[in-house]
């Protein structure tokens, strides 16, 4: 086994690992062991065969408010962002209504604000809407540094629940819907659009998680009425103005963590899993299969419920190896389709390639347009997400399967066009959900040995107010230090707050 020294280890090159290093490493050494075979985590970029680069996994960045802490690395790193095409914030975006039908509506659009919603009926409307509203509301009283605090909900927008943050841990996500939303439309797109960026169905998430999700997407909008709460969810979901995916990062997302990569060159080791940590007086032993790293600390930047996979001595504390086992991640598959050009990007057709379907049988909750900015209309590239209860599903089948299943409900959202995938251009094979070169590429998180789901820990009702599991997830064990997506608080469920993450743990690190 190779005998390695360093000031600090960091486990785990995703984006908190790699921003804890690229501080680190200004001023002291550090060595990097990283399980998989490249840096990023669950950002990774590859090209397409004629060259065009796409994101396998975490793709958006939103502007400085939303996002500061990526915003800022990418400037330190000069890594450029391009907007996010919507067809200049005034494309149609396709629905699927509960009956199967096709239609169109405007949800950035501030010329036409009578078609920001889905045509599915102005009770269902008026439904969702107090729903936002009423949840937004809710978040704002939440303390996003500590979220198991007991606070009383400033405002009575809780129809029927709870009155407090404590409260609001003892109820899911879904039950609350029930309890407080007559409109199954309604809900149904509502609970498509939680289990979008959460992965799991909101019948498991605490409804003090989702709250507290919410408040890291804080508008710094004054609280008025229709602003500022109801701008916290558009954040969470949009690609519009100010929204959580209104720029993709040029030359691919994965653009930063390989050039902080470079940097550390040969102190980054890759594939290599971290097997034991072990802790004495003078610091730690951070071991893998092939490497050991004498340290004088260690930050484990890896999911909450990852960490479950290295063994630590001495023990972890009860509060802490128990928390692990209650944050689990959800599962989502990103499928990525190529076509010779962004059709639905004409003028004459007026998309932007997105669109959102509460049809029973389909499984395609969203899809959007995935290729490069406006005007760059070749190749065409689109994305299809399944998430949650039918992520699973979808998993059960084969490739071939999953494949005929999603263009034919691509078909009856776009027409036969959506069909016609380029016979030029491919994606690379990546084994093994990619055996061979296609114009069709899926992937999911959950199915990698070392990542294990996406996008963030989903702590079920009950954990987050547990006594002694709310400080355990950020608190040092003696010489072990945490950093992660599952700690971000602005935002949550992004790379941003990984990053965020990553640098506050080096700051302590430091002391």
């Amino acid at each position: 086994m190779k005998q390695l020294k360093a000031d600090f280890c960091v486990v785990g090159a995703g984006y908190a690992g790699l921003a804890a290093a690229y501080q680190l490493q200004k001023k002291h050494s550090v060595i990097v062991l990283e399980a998989g075979g490249h840096p990023g985590g669950r950002v990774w970029t590859e090209l397409l065969s004629d060259g065009t680069p796409f994101d396998i996994g975490g793709a958006w960045v939103a502007n400085e408010e939303v996002q500061p802490h990526v915003r800022a690395l990418m400037r330190a790193l000069n890594v450029e962002p391009y907007r996010q095409f919507t067809q200049s914030l005034e494309g149609k975006t396709i629905f699927v209504g509960s009956d199967g039908k096709v239609s169109y509506y405007r949800p950035l659009s501030e010329e036409h604000p009578e078609e920001a919603l889905p045509k599915f009926g102005i009770s269902a409307q008026l439904d969702v809407g107090s729903a936002i509203f009423a949840l937004c509301a809710m978040s704002d009283s939440v303390n996003a540094e500590a979220p198991w605090e007991d606070v009383t909900f400033e405002l009575p927008m809780s129809l029927v629940g709870p009155q407090t943050t404590r409260e609001a841990d003892t109820m899911s996500v879904q039950t609350w819907m029930d309890l407080n939303m007559c409109s199954p439309d309604a809900q149904t797109l509502l609970e498509g659009a939680i289990t979008g960026v959460l992965g799991v169905s909101p019948a498991a998430a605490s409804l003090l998680h989702f709250l507290f999700m919410l408040k890291t997407f804080e508008s710094k909008l004054p609280n008025i009425v229709g602003l500022g709460f109801a701008k916290n969810f558009m954040k969470m979901i949009g690609s519009g103005k100010g929204e959580a995916e209104e720029f993709r990062v040029r030359g691919g997302a994965q653009a930063m963590a390989k050039k902080i990569a470079e940097l550390l060159g040969d102190n980054l080791y890759l594939r290599n899993p971290v097997r034991q940590i072990t802790q004495d007086a003078r610091g730690v032993t951070v071991s893998s299969e092939s490497v050991s790293v004498r340290a004088r600390r260690v930050i484990v930047a890896t999911g909450t419920a990852m960490a479950n996979f290295i063994r630590f001595d001495p023990v972890l504390p009860p509060a802490r190896a128990l928390l692990q086992q209650r944050m689990p991640q959800g599962e989502v598959w990103k499928i990525w389709l190529c076509y010779d050009q962004a059709w639905w990007r004409a003028k004459t057709l007026g998309l932007n390639g997105e669109s959102v379907s509460i049809y029973a049988p389909d499984f395609v909750a969203n899809s959007r347009d995935a290729g490069l900015g406006p005007g760059e209309d070749r190749p065409g590239l689109m994305n299809a997400f399944v998430a949650g209860d039918r992520a699973r599903e979808l998993a059960a089948m084969g490739r071939a399967r999953r494949k005929k299943l999603v263009l034919k409900e691509m078909a009856h959202r776009f027409g036969d066009r959506a069909l016609r995938l380029s016979k030029k251009i491919t994606f690379p094979a990546i084994l093994p959900q990619n055996p061979e070169p296609d114009a069709y590429f899926e992937w999911n998180w959950a199915q990698d040995e070392f990542t294990r789901g996406d996008y963030a820990a989903v702590p079920g009702p009950g954990v987050l107010t547990a006594y002694g599991f709310g400080p355990a997830r950020r608190e040092p064990f003696r010489n072990v230090h945490w950093a992660s997506v599952d700690l971000a608080t602005y935002p949550y469920a992004s790379f941003s707050g990984a990053i965020q993450s990553g640098e506050a743990a080096a700051r302590e690190v430091m002391g």
